[in-house]
C-alpha cells in the first residue's frame, strides 16, 4: 500500500467524524465554521509536533510503545507517562484559547471544538506514523482503530469544559485525567501489543461510540431521530441526564447488603457464562491453548471468552435489580463495580499485564450491568 494512500484513507475517518459532529451541533444553532476549521488545523499541527517529539524522547530514553521491543514495563511507561498526557495536554492547548475568549459557552460547543481538535490531532499523528513506518494493511487497521479514538477522548473533557463555563462546576480536571487513563489503556492495546490483542480495543471503542452518540443526542437533538418505521418499535436508550438520575442515591438508606449480594451474583453469573463458553468452545473444536497475541488468527478463543464474560453483566444487573425491587440503578451498579475491581485484582495476581486488559473492558462491562439493571427497575 503506498504511503500517500495509507495516510489519506486513514485520515478520512477522524475527519468525517469531526464533520458529523460539527454538522449535528450546527443544526441546533450556528457554530462558526472558521473557528472549527482553525481548531482542526491547529490540532493537525499539534499532532505533527507530538509525533516527532515522542520519537525524539523515546529514542533518547531507549524506550518504545511496542511491548515486544521495550518490554511490558517500558511500553507502559512510554504510553502512560509520555504519550497519553502529552497528547491530551496538546489538544487542550489547542482548544483553550477559545475557552479563554468565551467562545465556548455551552457543553455542545465544548464537545464540538474538542472533538474537531482531536480529529485534526489524529490526522497529524497518522501523517508522522505513515511517513516513518512501513505501510501495510495491519498498520492501516491500527491507525483507523487507534486514531479514531482521539475525537471521542477529547470530547469527554470538551463536554466538561463547556459545562464548567455554564455552571461553574469543576469537572474539567477529573474528565481530563479520565481521558488520559483511557488514552493510555487504548494506545497500549492498539499500538503496544500484538495483533491478536487488537480485538480488546473493540469493547472500548464501542463504549466511546455509544456515549459519544448519547452526548450528541442530548446536546443536539434532531426533530426526527427515527431512521425507519422498523426502528420506531425499538425503545430509545435513556439520556445521560436520566442515567445520572438513576445513579443518584434514592430517598432511602443505601442497601449495603444488596451491593454485596450484587457483587457475588455478578461474579457468579460471569463465571457461569465463561464456563458455558469453554464448554461450547470445546464442543465446536476451539483449542483455547492456541491464543497468541502475535497472531490475529488465534484471537478466536479470546473473542468467545470476552463475549461470554460481557454477556453476563447485563444478566446479573437485571437479576439484582429485580430481586431487590430497586427503584435506582445505584446498588446494582455499585455491586457490579465491586465485582469488576475484585476480578481485575484477582487476574492481576496471576499475570500483572492482565489487569490492563481487564481495565480495558471494564467500562463496557459496567455500562452493560447498569443497562441490565435499568430494565429490571421497579417503576
Amino acid at each position: 500500500m503506498p504511503r500517500v494512500l495509507l495516510i489519506v484513507l486513514t485520515s478520512a475517518v477522524p475527519l468525517l467524524l469531526a464533520f458529523g459532529v460539527w454538522r449535528r451541533v450546527n443544526q441546533l444553532g450556528h457554530v462558526s465554521r472558521g473557528r472549527t476549521l482553525a481548531v482542526v488545523a491547529a490540532g493537525l499541527a499539534a499532532g505533527l509536533a507530538a509525533g516527532w517529539l515522542e520519537r525524539l524522547i523515546l529514542g533518547f530514553a531507549e524506550l518504545s510503545f511496542d511491548a515486544a521491543k521495550a518490554g511490558t514495563a517500558g511500553a507502559l511507561l512510554a504510553t502512560f507517562l509520555l504519550a497519553a498526557p502529552l497528547e491530551e495536554g496538546l489538544k487542550v492547548l489547542v482548544v483553550w484559547p477559545l475557552f479563554g475568549t468565551r467562545a465556548i459557552t455551552s457543553p455542545r460547543l465544548g464537545l464540538n471544538y474538542a472533538a474537531c481538535a482531536g480529529a485534526g490531532f489524529a490526522v497529524g499523528e497518522i501523517t508522522t506514523i505513515g511517513i516513518v513506518e512501513v505501510p501495510s494493511t495491519f498498520l492501516a487497521v491500527r491507525l483507523v482503530v487507534g486514531m479514531t479514538a482521539h475525537p471521542f477522548l477529547a470530547g469527554l473533557w470538551g463536554y466538561a469544559l463547556g459545562t464548567q463555563r455554564a455552571t461553574r462546576a469543576r469537572w474539567f480536571v477529573l474528565s481530563w485525567f479520565a481521558s488520559v487513563v483511557l488514552h493510555g489503556l487504548y494506545d497500549h492495546i492498539v499500538f503496544g501489543r500484538g495483533p491478536g490483542v487488537l480485538v480488546l480495543a473493540v469493547p472500548m471503542f464501542l463504549t466511546m461510540t455509544f456515549f459519544g452518540w448519547l452526548a450528541l443526542r442530548d446536546l443536539a437533538p434532531t426533530p426526527d431521530s427515527r431512521a425507519s418505521l422498523l426502528l420506531s418499535s425499538i425503545p430509545d436508550p435513556p439520556s445521560l441526564r436520566a442515567m445520572r438520575r438513576a445513579l443518584v442515591r434514592p430517598d432511602r438508606p443505601l442497601m449495603l447488603h444488596w451491593i454485596a449480594i450484587g457483587a457475588l451474583v455478578t461474579l457468579g453469573v460471569v463465571i457461569v457464562a465463561l464456563g458455558l463458553a469453554v464448554w461450547a468452545g470445546h464442543a465446536i473444536g476451539i483449542d483455547f491453548a492456541l491464543a497468541d497475541e502475535t497472531d490475529v488468527r488465534a484471537s478466536g478463543p479470546l473473542v468467545l471468552l470476552g463475549a461470554a464474560m460481557l454477556a453476563g453483566f447485563p444478566v446479573a444487573g437485571y437479576l439484582v435489580a429485580r430481586a431487590s425491587s430497586a427503584h435506582s440503578v445505584l446498588e446494582p451498579a455499585m455491586g457490579a463495580g465491586v465485582a469488576i475491581v475484585a476480578a481485575v485484582l484477582l487476574i492481576s495476581l496471576a499475570a500483572p499485564i492482565s489487569a490492563v486488559f481487564g481495565l480495558a473492558v471494564a467500562p463496557l462491562a459496567f455500562a452493560l450491568a447498569c443497562g441490565g439493571a435499568w430494565f429490571g427497575l421497579t417503576r
